[in-house]
């Protein structure tokens, strides 16, 4: 008992505290508190900084890849028409872009590309990005359905061309000539003596110094020999040279060589006049045509070709093995008879000049000669523009008998690069060759035939209404001939993928020939000769490629040679040094093909130019 009383008085009387120590614990309290507080504040800023950061580089980056889009919609445009020039407000996603495309050079575009935003979080809800594009080195780009090199295009007799043309040289084109889309002719280039012997200087004759001709006939006419540098149309030729008497005029002839003479093939001539010719040593000019280019590989004659006298003749001034790149020769043309000159190893005294001028589209003294362009967007550009009635633009400096004046705001188009390289075909050999060889001609005739890849070391034929089922690359050494509703085609294998047939040799498609892809769209074979014909021995009067009427869905490419078209024709489409259409023929190409891909060998177009990608805020 007295132990609970005890108990009882301590609960009674409870343990007092000291006031100050309740004041320092609310006090500690208070701080732990602020510093909890201050603490999920920081925190609480710090997430909400995070996550605003965050909105705002989701936000950014999906700015950067609106504006991407419209680099990567404006390349694919430009692969389709190299005219592409940008668009407006495109809508992706939540947001837009436009872009513009500007020409740097004839192989380069630069793109700039702007994407927004509406609403959004980002300080950057416009950004806009730019990047180059150009013709990969190591891919083949067709920019134009129907592209003709510095021979140009000549059309007659009412042709007519489904379509745009491009030229490096003059589109002549008269009496009726029909071009549905633009035609746009760049100027040749500048005039240069290509080829020059000249010295030294003389002004009387020793045996070594000098040429006579056309005294006797052995002697009557003189030829020298040449190689000209590059493809540029011969524009005339010069001859260092004086008269004895009064002989007439002579025949200046630009021939073909045979086995280190000149052969009986004549590729152009023009006229020595002897009144430009007096009775001392003086450079006489001989304008020559245009066409057809000359071919850098081969060797050519100059030959003065006329008649004989002993009292009337002509000398022409000469040096011993002066001229690095032919001889001269003296003999009778009309007879193929010619002979070293006397002391053997002259070399006549003359000058090959190539290019000069500006293009020139028509050609008529009135406004019917040729029709250019169906709608109000195609022109005609050109630096003379001659008998043509137009529905578009007229860019040029000069015009005559034209519905339209001149819009001189332009300066003359530039030429424009041939689309394959000797690389590129080169390539296609290495294909077929590795498919192995068969050897001599190979003849496809009714029953048909599946070949490829193999090199052809003969010629080719498909005739008889046979077909060709090309399964690979095929290289033929000789010629190609297709008639008789001949027809070639790539096999199903190839699917959306086109194919090459590569020859060295002239081409001839006749009697409703025919091409045909793999039965998959954007399949297409290309038919490709290296010829230079008729600018080269062994062509026989023969062009690089002569098609008459049929042909179908195949691009045709002759750079080096004519492409002559007689008859109505479907291409996919066509490139050659100089195009030839007459008698009435008819061109549809398709113009959709820009870049292709081929099932061996390169393809493609416009490419992004590494390092050249910017982002501009």
């Amino acid at each position: 008992m007295a132990n609970l009383t005890k108990i009882d008085q301590a609960e009674t009387h409870p343990i007092t505290r000291n006031p100050n120590e309740e004041g320092a614990l609310l006090i500690i309290g208070i701080v732990v508190m602020a510093v909890l507080l201050i603490l999920s504040a920081a925190v609480w800023t710090t997430t909400m900084v995070q996550l605003k950061a965050s909105r705002q580089s989701i936000s950014r980056a999906q700015v950067v890849n609106i504006a991407e889009a419209g680099l990567d919609k404006a390349v694919y445009q430009l692969n389709l028409s190299s005219s592409f020039t940008g668009e407006s407000n495109v809508t992706v996603g939540a947001g837009t872009y436009t872009t513009t495309v500007s020409n740097i050079d004839s192989t380069t575009r630069q793109i700039v590309s702007t994407g927004y935003v509406p609403n959004s979080t980002s300080p950057t809800s416009q950004v806009t990005v730019k990047m180059r594009v150009g013709i990969d080195s190591n891919v083949i780009s067709f920019r134009y359905g129907v592209q003709a090199g510095s021979g140009g295009f000549s059309l007659t007799g009412g042709s007519v061309i489904n379509g745009s043309v491009y030229s490096n040289g003059d589109i002549d084109a008269t009496t009726g000539v029909h071009i549905t889309g633009s035609a746009i002719a760049a100027n040749p280039a500048a005039l240069t003596s290509d080829q020059t012997n000249d010295t030294p200087a003389i002004s009387s004759c020793t045996s070594s110094t000098c040429i006579t001709f056309g005294n006797a006939n052995a002697t009557e006419d003189f030829s020298q020999s040449f190689k000209i540098s590059t493809d540029v149309p011969l524009d005339s030729v010069q001859f260092y040279i004086k008269k004895v008497g009064n002989p007439g005029n002579e025949t200046v002839r630009v021939a073909l060589d045979n086995a280190g003479s000149p052969s009986s093939t004549t590729l152009m001539t023009g006229t020595l006049s002897s009144s430009s010719v007096t009775s001392v040593f003086g450079w006489a000019s001989v304008t020559m045509p245009t066409t057809p280019v000359l071919d850098p590989s081969q060797t050519y004659w100059l030959v003065i070709d006329g008649s004989s006298n002993a009292s009337n003749y002509y000398i022409i001034g000469a040096n011993s093995n002066g001229y690095a790149n032919g001889s001269a020769k003296i003999g009778r043309y009309s007879a193929s008879s010619w002979s070293n000159t006397t002391p053997s190893g002259l070399d006549g005294y003359f000058k090959v000049l190539l290019g000069g001028g500006y293009s020139m589209i028509g050609g008529n003294s009135y406004n019917t000669g040729v029709y250019v362009g169906t709608t109000s967007s195609d022109v005609a550009w050109g630096h003379n523009v001659m008998g043509a009635t137009l529905s578009g633009p007229l860019y040029c400096q000069t015009a005559s008998f034209t519905t339209k004046s001149c819009d001189t705001s332009h300066s003359d188009p530039s030429a424009q690069t041939m689309p394959l390289t000797d690389n590129n075909i080169q390539d296609w050999k290495d294909d077929a060759a590795a498919g192995g060889v068969i050897a001599g001609d190979y003849t496809v005739g009714f029953a048909g035939a599946t070949v490829g890849p193999k090199h052809i070391t003969g010629n080719l034929t498909v005739n008889g209404g046979g077909t060709l089922t090309m399964t690979g690359t095929l290289w033929v050494d000789g010629t190609v001939t297709i008639t008789s509703g001949g027809k070639v085609q790539l096999a199903a294998s190839y699917g959306s993928n086109s194919g090459v047939l590569v020859t060295d040799g002239y081409v001839s498609l006749t009697g409703g020939s025919n091409f045909a892809g793999s039965g998959t769209s954007g399949s297409y074979p290309f038919l490709i000769t290296t010829s230079a014909c008729p600018a080269a021995p062994g062509c026989a009067g023969n062009d690089a490629i002569y098609l008459s009427g049929g042909a179908g869905t195949v691009a045709l490419i002759a750079q080096d040679g004519n492409l002559h078209i007689s008859g109505g024709s479907s291409l996919k489409a066509l490139t050659a040094k100089q195009v030839v259409m007459d008698g009435g023929a008819t061109l549809t190409y398709d113009s959709g093909l820009i870049s292709e891909n081929f099932y061996s060998g390169p393809g493609g177009s416009w490419a992004p130019i590494a390092g050249t990608y910017v982002i501009i805020e």
